[in-house]
């Protein structure tokens, strides 16, 4: 008999994807991670998130998530570094997640090459039976007819099998479902390929509004600035940029153009040498909120080959004027916090197809004034649709999803009495005390202990703070709120303090 007053807690494994080794702070699959579990923490109490990272950015991560319901788990594996994290180390994961002590409901997995190792450590390995949310943000989908280009078949199967395997994956537009699609069509038949489609939802990430709007500043630069907030590689148009703005600046020089170079890449520091229009930045992340509101115009060139740009909205959130590229998700992007959609007017005033970016460039730099006038009611409508608060409820749908899709017993069994039966007399216990109760180990395979975990989440209360299970006849006795500063497991089940 279910109790209705109790929301059950789901306990998830959050796998965090992380490349940029040299400037922690501006890496958007850590912002992405930040933002999300802060917004699902805002609106939702039954959600605790066990989040392995890397062992180098912990203390960049752990001093944004004070307050959140996430214990922190620091791993030497498991960076997508290099194009991608394929294996990681069993005996390390065994050691970090004492699962006598806490529970998996749900896999969230943002390097999906793990899905099926994750699957197989928890599954097979262990006495669970959970299921995964997945979540693509990249895809090697360049030309297949370079010779080094072709080397990215093994990491593009992956990620498309880690789809079938997963109960949803999402990806951050249509635009980029679209094109994994496309992909999958290459290599399996139509029945796989409608499947991928059905289980891949566009999922777009928010933005933190409250942060960007505190950091508005009353002035802008004296010279017209145009800001380029991106990484400076080939996927986002870097090198045809500085061809179009060096053949720009022979012809007018009343602008500038500051490259907040995200990567820290040295050779981008030396560019100003030979480009006088160019300032190359480095900013902490309220400077680097300050510079979007202080400058004119933020131009992204995006060449398809990725499927979304967090900088992108936050710079259209911060009244940057756009000129974006047309080939790619920037249309999506742009149109999505529309509500009557992208009227051509706009689609012509503030995107370009190739050979068009000159001529759009200068228009925008010689009516600056007029055009700021004009974006600032559509970056009111950017930073209403892109607010974690409006978009965290698609991605909790896709939480929920995976959680019901686990098994659930049917009716009572022998062993369900046998757990009301203990918890009717001692009112409180421990997962670890239950397990021997029942007698039970965490690799008694021939146990779906999910079956039973999810009788005892709906029956008896669990205290959604701790990263530890005891499951309560009653919420009285789960005790007084513990302290609200992230946790982190020392390899033995224990927590670290800091």
């Amino acid at each position: 008999m279910i109790n209705k007053r109790l929301k059950p807690i789901m306990r998830i494994l959050n796998v965090l994807n992380f490349s940029n080794w040299r400037n922690p702070a501006a890496d958007s699959g850590i912002r992405l991670q930040q933002e999300l579990i802060q917004a699902i923490a805002r609106k939702r109490h039954d959600y605790f998130f066990y989040l392995l990272i890397p062992r180098e950015v912990e203390r960049e991560i752990r001093s944004t998530l004070e307050g959140a319901n996430v214990q922190l788990i620091p791993t030497t594996s498991m960076s997508r570094q290099q194009g991608g994290a394929h294996h990681f180390d069993l005996r390390e994961l065994d050691t970090l997640l004492d699962l006598r002590r806490i529970d998996i409901d749900v896999l969230f997995i943002n390097q999906p090459e793990l899905t099926a190792g994750l699957l197989g450590f928890f599954n097979k390995v262990h006495f669970f039976d959970l299921h995964s949310f997945n979540y693509i943000h990249w895809m090697d989908w360049q030309r297949r007819d370079e010779v080094k280009n072709r080397w990215n078949v093994p990491g593009n199967l992956t990620l498309l099998t880690s789809v079938l395997m997963s109960q949803v994956t999402g990806c951050n537009s249509a635009y980029g479902k679209s094109r994994i699609v496309e992909e999958a069509s290459r290599w399996f038949n139509d029945s796989t390929t409608s499947e991928i489609e059905r289980k891949l939802v566009p999922l777009h990430p928010g933005i933190q509004v409250p942060e960007i709007c505190a950091a508005k500043s009353r002035s802008r630069h004296r010279l017209k600035t145009i800001i380029y907030p991106f990484r400076a590689l080939k996927y986002t148009g870097f090198r045809a940029l500085i061809d179009h703005l060096a053949a720009l600046w022979e012809k007018r020089q009343d602008f500038r153009v500051i490259i907040t170079n995200p990567s820290n890449y040295d050779y981008i520091k030396k560019l100003p040498e030979r480009l006088p229009f160019l300032e190359v930045g480095r900013f902490d992340r309220p400077q680097y909120l300050r510079e979007l509101w202080k400058a004119d115009i933020v131009v992204a060139c995006h060449n398809g080959s990725s499927q979304w740009s967090l900088a992108a909205v936050e710079a259209l959130a911060a009244e940057c004027i756009p000129l974006f590229n047309s080939e790619s998700f920037l249309v999506e992007l742009f149109a999505a916090a529309l509500p009557g959609g992208l009227p051509s007017a706009l689609l012509d005033r503030y995107f370009y197809y190739r050979s068009e970016f000159p001529r759009r460039l200068e228009y925008l730099l010689d009516n600056i004034n007029e055009e700021r006038k004009k974006i600032r009611p559509i970056a009111e409508q950017v930073r209403t649709y892109y607010d974690w608060t409006n978009r965290v409820d698609d991605w909790i749908r896709c939480f929920d999803a995976a959680d019901q899709a686990s098994p659930e017993l049917r009716g009572q069994t022998d062993v369900s009495r046998r757990i009301d039966a203990v918890l009717g007399g001692c009112g409180s216990i421990l997962k670890e005390d239950l397990m021997r109760e029942l007698d039970w180990h965490v690799k008694s395979r021939h146990i779906s202990w999910t079956r039973y975990r999810k009788y005892l989440r709906s029956n008896y209360f669990e205290d959604h703070r701790s990263p530890f299970v005891r499951f309560s006849a009653s919420a009285k006795i789960l005790g007084p709120r513990p302290s609200r500063q992230p946790q982190r497991l020392d390899g033995r089940g224990g927590v670290l303090r800091t």
